[in-house]
């Protein structure tokens, strides 16, 4: 109810918002001039925010570099050259605009506009008032000092992009929206179960065009030695599964996709994968959950895991306390901690007697052969002072 209550008020905030006239009245002698004789400043909540191209004044009317400003402000703005049409994006609001026209669209609903859009050295301009406030923000313009302030009200929503994605969470709710591609009008894919305490950071893996898995780290503690990992599978635009997997002092990304070769196919294919730290969820390319594996069960350790490699055939796992990278053989049902195989001499003594930053080995797997015969591992030895890792084959076929 919060959400729909706020949009309401958003949608008549933009329609107010495109009759405004600017309080303070504006010479005809400034409106004219140049913006470098006459620099507008502008401040994002108390904070002074610098434009790549400068903001100028025309027929009383102040007016922004589209794309850094509505950024600015959490949207999403995209320009359509074939049809001079900007649209900008948000949750539960979309905005178009076309070049040329007095007219703009707010969810669907035509507003008319009183001061047009401006090309200025081919980069668009759009009237202060109406960007900002279409986006829920409060303006006001000092005449004396050239200085607009914005102040944006809080929803809670943290904007996060990768290549052709933008994604919104908000803290507080948990909702997570989705645009793919990024231009796109954001969908409610579902909502996090979460329980945030420090700084989060995102990681998109797109799996195909419908199959993303997102994971959400959060780090805190003071110092920040406490990880949170959220991960959670998206399948046509909606949250499937998803999982939390927590760790302590020492965080390394679980893999969350592998591909296998479909022996009824002779085609790859590609299974997704979720882990709280201790059950490994496998899923197909529809989001059907194929497969599980208890870790706790298979490696006798009842610890969280992070998870490092997979396939059909194995399972490469980290336990987060004992810290020895573990490989799970399907192949023979074995469980081997690598360190004893692959590290000798004083590297051996290491991994198994140092406990600062933590304890555990510092290998880390870096791939596989075609047949998945042969295991490739990084090494940075704390002992030989090297910056070149060293490279490491564990052979699962003389085992």
């Amino acid at each position: 109810m919060l959400l729909k209550s706020r949009l309401t008020h958003l949608i008549s905030v933009v329609a107010f918002a495109l009759g405004i006239t600017l309080a303070g009245p504006i010479s005809s002698t400034e409106a004219a001039m140049p913006a470098k004789t006459n620099p507008i400043t502008i401040n994002m909540n108390g904070n002074t925010f610098q434009p790549e191209s400068a903001p100028f004044i025309k027929n009383g009317t102040v007016y922004l570099p589209l794309r850094d400003i509505g950024e600015l402000l959490g949207t999403v703005v995209f320009w359509n050259s074939s049809n001079k049409t900007v649209t900008m994006t948000y949750p539960k609001l979309t905005v178009q605009l076309t070049y040329g026209s007095m007219n703009a669209k707010v969810n669907g609903k035509t507003v008319n506009l009183t001061a047009p859009l401006q090309n200025v050295n081919s980069r668009i301009f759009i009237p202060l008032r109406f960007l900002s406030e279409s986006t829920g923000a409060s303006v006001d313009w000092n005449n004396t000092s050239k200085t607009v302030s914005i102040t944006q009200k809080s929803d809670n929503f943290v904007k996060a992009t990768d290549v052709n994605i933008t994604s919104w969470l908000n803290r507080n709710t948990g909702e997570f929206y989705f645009a793919y591609p990024f231009e796109q009008v954001p969908v409610l894919a579902g909502k996090m179960n979460n329980d945030f305490k420090g700084s989060l950071s995102f990681e998109f893996n797109t799996i195909d065009s419908k199959n993303f898995i997102i994971t959400i780290l959060d780090n805190f503690g003071e110092p920040r030695v406490g990880y949170d990992a959220y991960n959670f599978l998206i399948n046509g635009s909606k949250i499937i599964d998803q999982k939390k997997a927590s760790y302590f002092k020492r965080y390394e990304g679980n893999v969350t996709y592998y591909h296998f070769l479909d022996p009824k196919t002779n085609l790859y294919n590609t299974h997704s994968l979720l882990t709280d730290g201790k059950m490994v969820s496998i899923y197909n390319k529809n989001g059907e959950k194929v497969k599980e594996y208890n870790l706790p069960e298979l490696t006798g350790k009842d610890e969280s895991f992070a998870v490092l490699g997979a396939s059909n055939e194995y399972l490469i796992v980290r336990p987060n306390i004992t810290g020895f990278l573990t490989l799970i053989d399907f192949k023979n049902n074995s469980v081997v901690e690598l360190h004893e195989k692959l590290l000798s001499g004083k590297d051996l003594e290491y991994a198994k007697t140092n406990e600062v930053p933590y304890r555990g080995d510092e290998l880390r797997f870096s791939g596989a052969s075609n047949n998945e015969t042969e295991l490739y591992f990084y090494y940075d030895s704390p002992i030989d002072g090297k910056d070149e890792p060293k490279k490491l084959t564990y052979d699962r076929a003389s085992k």
